[in-house]
């Protein structure tokens, strides 16, 4: 079928001082993966169910003979442990020398046939079944197979017996990639990353907690169970690991005679996740396997502690204790802060009341007084009224709210103004001011969305007709504006009963440019600036789609010289904040 290496182990690895126990096939892991194992001193063999072959074919009459490339060393059942990374997609292309056997001492060889129209030749699932005939000879003690499992497929292959002066063909059997065990309860195949860790020894449930985030799974997986009883029972042999947001399997560990299987998904940080696992975990599963990892273990129990171990064993709990509470003490005051802020997140993801109780809290955070919630004082009136109005110093302020999932229609827009013209005719006054409000694309994350979310066309007509048009994504950069002092509440009121687009730039600005070049990840940066005065420590403005961060000088350099003010030139800047190429710099005027 193939011909044998005489070597066990490749050269590159023998230059390393390895630890003889566990020997572990490594078959089909990547590069990386194999260089972790070695530099972490691992007894490996670097193995493979062989590659796919790229056959060509251009009619149906084109038949190739082929033979199998796999690799597997010829004492297998010396081995303690075989990782699979069923995930290996690599194909060669198909060369007619490396089909032919050059040394034949029978009167036939066997190949395998490639029809048309098959252009890619997979040995794996074939090759996987040898793997199993082979795991097999390991009689008389336990070894440990660790699968990273891709989606399940099947394959027929068809030998041909090649004899002097013809060729015979047998009969074709299918095989299944998951061969090389003997039993796997396959189910669907599915593809997702939600996945949920379930109870089992701590050590390896910490180690599947941390890994989590770079897992894909492309199989799933049924409890097998048993007639016991008159009644079908899980079979406790088979132990759940893992299982997605339906409650299907995902991986398990099954136990069965000698062999001890992990069947994981595909992690996206394989390297890792491997060498602890075969560091911290499999040794405190399997310690026959790992004797040198467990060769002094006794030390560790408490018969054989050291002077002063149990006095700072004791203070570590102690320390791991008051970390404890003091984990669950931050996650409280994380919660209540989240409750305390909630009508922000409200304003840019919400509709309906929930949107207009959150508008209404933050105007009256805003320091407005008289607001109203006018779906809180049910209405018997058919007539569409405002949402909030406003009682203020300057008259009377009309809001109407909407959370939508795209942008407003011109008649959305314009609505708020015909409940002004009718609020003026009520009052006999004209100090009535109306305001659109809205949360636009509300499913999207709001730095995606269309901001502002108005045309021109529909920003003109609110100039002519005194009406503003603001987003809910503005109101809530807008509060941390202020809380840094870029605008006061009273600024922000004021702005509130402006025509057309509101905007919430500050005053009396001056601006100083753009940069030029950005350099140490954003905290660096070259700019031209002609007649403004900048000196260190000055505190700038930093505007990037029209949010505003303040931004403190920490360093003016000018022909490669550092100076503490300059006025005009290319000049490098360094801040205490990171910006990005696109930002615009601003410099409150005195």
């Amino acid at each position: 079928m193939r011909e044998k290496k005489s070597t066990i182990v490749p050269k590159p690895y023998k230059e390393f001082d390895v630890i003889e126990r566990p020997r572990i096939c490594c078959i089909d892991l990547t590069e990386d993966v194999l260089e972790g194992l070695i530099y972490s001193r691992t007894n490996i063999y670097k193995g493979s169910l062989g590659k796919q072959i790229k056959v060509p074919k251009e009619n149906s009459h084109d038949n190739h003979y082929v033979l199998l490339n796999y690799d597997f060393p010829i004492n297998l059942h010396e081995y303690d442990i075989i990782i699979i990374d069923m995930d290996n997609n690599q194909t060669i292309d198909y060369k007619p020398e490396e089909h032919s056997r050059n040394n034949i001492t029978g009167k036939s060889t066997l190949s395998f046939l490639s029809s048309y129209p098959q252009t890619i030749f997979d040995p794996r699932p074939l090759t996987a079944n040898f793997l199993r005939e082979e795991i097999h000879h390991i009689s008389n003690r336990p070894y440990l197979i660790i699968a990273f499992a891709s989606k399940e497929y099947s394959i027929e292959y068809e030998p041909v017996i090649i004899l002097e002066k013809h060729n015979e063909r047998q009969r074709a059997k299918e095989y299944s990639i998951f061969s090389f065990i003997d039993f796997v309860p396959l189910s669907e195949h599915k593809i997702g990353r939600e996945i949920e860790i379930l109870e089992m020894k701590d050590n390896l449930k910490s180690l599947l907690e941390k890994y989590k985030k770079g897992i894909t799974y492309f199989q799933t997986f049924y409890h097998p169970t048993t007639w016991k009883g008159n009644k079908n029972i899980k079979i406790p042999n088979y132990i759940p690991l893992m299982k997605n947001i339906n409650g299907d399997i995902v991986s398990y560990f099954e136990q069965n005679k000698n062999a001890r299987v992990f069947m994981f998904p595909q992690f996206g940080d394989k390297k890792d996740f491997l060498l602890e696992f075969l560091e911290n975990v499999a040794p405190s599963i399997y310690p026959e396997m790992f004797p040198f990892s467990t060769k002094f273990k006794w030390k560790e129990g408490s018969d054989y502690w050291l002077p002063r171990h149990e006095e700072l064993a004791n203070e570590k709990e102690e320390i791991t204790k008051n970390y404890k509470n003091e984990l669950n003490e931050i996650d409280e005051r994380i919660d209540e802060n989240q409750s305390k802020y909630k009508f922000l997140h409200d304003l840019i993801s919400e509709t309906g009341d929930c949107l207009v109780g959150a508008v209404e809290k933050y105007l009256r955070w805003l320091e407005f007084e008289n607001v109203r919630n006018m779906d809180k004082e049910k209405s018997n009136s058919s007539i569409k009224e405002e949402d909030i109005p406003i009682d203020c110093d300057k008259g009377l302020l009309l809001i109407e709210v909407k959370g939508i999932g795209g942008t407003s229609k011109d008649s959305d827009c314009s609505q708020i103004a015909k409940i002004k013209h009718r609020r003026c005719k009520e009052r006999n006054l004209f100090d009535v001011y109306a305001l659109y409000l809205v949360n636009h694309q509300r499913y999207l994350p709001p730095l995606i969305r269309q901001n502002p979310p108005f045309t021109e066309h529909q920003i003109i007509d609110a100039k002519n007709e005194e009406r503003g048009l603001l987003s809910t994504w503005q109101l809530f950069n807008l509060y941390f504006d202020i809380e840094d002092g870029i605008l006061t509440k009273e600024d922000a009121r004021n702005k509130l009963l402006t025509y057309g687009l509101v905007g919430f730039k500050p005053e009396n600005l001056l601006c100083v440019g753009k940069p030029k070049e950005i350099y140490q990840k954003g905290l660096v940066c070259v700019i031209n600036i002609e007649d403004i005065e900048l000196k260190l420590n000055d505190e700038i403005l930093v505007e990037n789609n029209g949010i505003f961060k303040k931004a403190t000088i920490k360093g003016l350099m000018l022909n490669e010289k550092s100076i503490d003010n300059v006025n005009s030139g290319e000049i490098g800047l360094r801040l205490d904040r990171k910006i990005k190429k696109n930002s615009l710099i601003w410099k409150k005027a005195k």
